[in-house]
């Protein structure tokens, strides 16, 4: 971060080839954080770990075990710690006393990992047994930043990120997985709605491509969304990775003018929310 101005966010986009253990994914993973470069925030997308799957659906609920999950959650952690940055790992499926969850695990430097679990299954999620999370979507801190994490189907829900913003969310984390156009659709410009609405900027990151055998499929394009006002500027997507191919990137985003946006824009969304005119 330069001089409490500037935030520099990395997508890390993955796509899907399949790989035979956890060594591999890691090293993907290692690899698409050298590929973005430096930043304060590192976001990877949802359930990107079951292209460790041996098949597509398997139940119990995780690509990974449980004491993969550790190691995962050791690698996270030293990721954070050597980069000095937050890393929002995507999220696996995880199974506690009989009900699974899908889980996002978050990385801070200098403390241990935390998780999230996503509070909006979608119908399909819920169909196969997985259950929403107790809440609420949790907001960290970072040289001076807050940021917010809503995984996929979260962030079509506005209350969820409202509630965020006002815990202090400058930045929210969007992991996502669409594996069809309408669901990219959907995740893509609610991410950008919520951006505007919430006077926020919003880190979308997708797991795209096909493994092989065609089991497990996903499409989109990672994206940065900010408002769009005379203060932050008017256009309101910032960065776009190219669409299903493993990408990865920074942008670096202004929070001073996204702090000055909310008191001093022609229009000012989020203040304005809970303004009640005479």
């Amino acid at each position: 971060m330069d001089g409490g101005e500037t935030f520099v966010i990395a997508l890390c986009q993955y796509e899907l080839r399949g790989v035979e253990s956890l060594d591999g994914l890691l090293r993907r993973v290692e690899a698409s954080f050298d590929r973005a470069g430096d930043a304060d925030l590192y976001v990877l997308p949802e359930l990107f770990a079951n292209d460790r799957l041996e098949e597509a659906g398997d139940a119990d609920a995780t690509g990974i075990d449980p004491g993969e999950r550790a190691r995962l959650h050791e690698f996270l952690s030293s990721a954070a710690n050597e980069r000095d940055a937050v890393v929002v790992g995507g999220s696996y499926d995880a199974t506690d006393e009989g009900s699974t969850y899908n889980r996002c695990p978050i990385a801070v430097p200098g403390s241990s990992v935390r998780t999230y679990d996503k509070l909006h299954p979608t119908p399909e999620e819920r169909r196969r047994g997985k259950r929403p999370g107790d809440g609420p979507a949790p907001v960290v801190e970072h040289e001076g930043v807050g940021i917010g994490v809503a995984v996929c189907y979260d962030v079509e829900f506005p209350n969820l990120v409202r509630g965020l913003a006002d815990r202090g969310a400058e930045v929210v984390a969007v992991p996502s997985w669409t594996a069809d156009e309408a669901g990219y659709q959907r995740v893509r410009r609610c991410s950008a709605a919520r951006a505007v609405e919430n006077q926020l900027y919003v880190a979308q990151v997708s797991v795209v491509g096909n493994r092989p055998g065609g089991d497990l499929t996903g499409t989109g394009r990672s994206a940065v969304f900010a408002p769009c006002d005379d203060v932050v500027g008017a256009h309101g997507t910032r960065l776009s990775l190219p669409r299903d191919e493993s990408a990865a990137a920074t942008y670096s985003v202004d929070v001073t003018a996204l702090r000055k946006s909310r008191t001093d824009a022609a229009v000012r969304p989020y203040a304005d929310a809970n303004r009640r005119e005479d």
